[in-house]
């Protein structure tokens, strides 16, 4: 696949997370968040499994089972619950800004835990990603804070530490198997927990349009996406693919203005301005150490 090709993918890749955020927020009105991130689960491991079933290595030794049930809960489990719940109360253009700070959070991680080497640069996009969610917390005190907002912080937080675990204890495995995993060992807590916080039948019901939504978010914006990520992460490494991933809140916000009529205010854009600056500068400014740490989200999904 040439250029040409290799930006359409990349594009596919970041129309699909972007479309996520609202389609998420459409899906909430028709079930509680902790239903929607079991099914989203459950369709993504299927969907996953059926794309990479020839590269997957199912066979897990003991020392495997314990980093993989970690990675699960940090980097699908409490992530994606945080950002659905942000959702029941903050729009959906920005919750995707303040979740695309992980890139931010993941780089100053990747300094403090992983001794990367780094430059300037790193420091001015980790000041302008932070400027920015300041600049959004000062239009929430303006209008009234809103609980999504921190969920959604908390969020990023939780991602980029599921980013950081990885690099530091699971790089040797291959990306394909290690994402396998961390959907199949979130199914059964999904599950639970969904019950648990609604214990009625209604709680698993699934309508059409339901159905719809929730494969919406598994098949293009899981499986197809990651299939993508992973293809250019390889080609052209993660530090590079990183430093475009502003593109997706931006996309983010635009579909949300036309699917949801969400209109951002002008202290949301300005900080979607700073938050991409910061992503594209602490993504261009990182050096590691070694060739096994070169980037951050290798095995994340939006």
């Amino acid at each position: 696949m040439g250029l040409k090709g290799d930006i359409a993918l990349f594009m596919i890749m970041a129309i699909s997370w972007g479309l996520n955020y609202p389609v998420i927020k459409i899906a909430l009105n028709y079930t509680t968040p902790f239903a929607l991130l079991f099914y989203r689960i459950l369709f993504s491991f299927i969907f996953i499994y059926i794309i990479f079933r020839p590269k997957l290595h199912l066979k897990l030794s003991r020392n495997d089972i314990i980093p993989l049930i970690i990675l699960s809960l940090l980097d699908v489990l409490i992530w994606m619950e945080l950002w659905f719940v942000a959702e029941t109360t903050i729009s959906a253009s920005l919750t995707s800004i303040l979740i695309y700070t992980y890139p931010i959070i993941s780089t100053l991680m990747a300094i403090i835990f992983l001794g990367e080497h780094y430059n300037r640069y790193v420091f001015l996009g980790i000041a302008l990603g932070f400027g920015g969610i300041l600049v959004i917390f000062s239009n929430s005190l303006r209008v009234g804070v809103k609980p999504g907002i921190v969920i959604a912080i908390l969020a990023a937080i939780m991602w980029a530490a599921g980013t950081i675990y990885y690099m530091k204890y699971h790089t040797k495995r291959d990306r394909e198997t290690t994402n396998f995993y961390q959907f199949a060992f979130a199914v059964l807590p999904a599950m639970l927990i969904a019950g648990i916080a609604n214990p009625s039948v209604k709680t698993f019901q699934l309508t059409p349009l339901l159905t719809g939504l929730i494969l919406i978010t598994a098949i293009p914006g899981t499986a197809v996406a990651y299939y993508a990520f992973l293809h250019l992460n390889r080609k052209y490494g993660v530090s590079t693919i990183s430093s475009f991933l502003f593109i997706v809140p931006a996309l983010s916000v635009l579909f949300s203005l036309v699917i949801l009529n969400e209109i951002p205010t002008i202290l949301e854009i300005v900080g979607l301005i700073m938050v991409a600056a910061g992503i594209f500068f602490s993504a261009k400014g990182t050096r590691t150490k070694s060739p096994s740490k070169q980037s951050h989200g290798e095995n994340s999904l939006s």
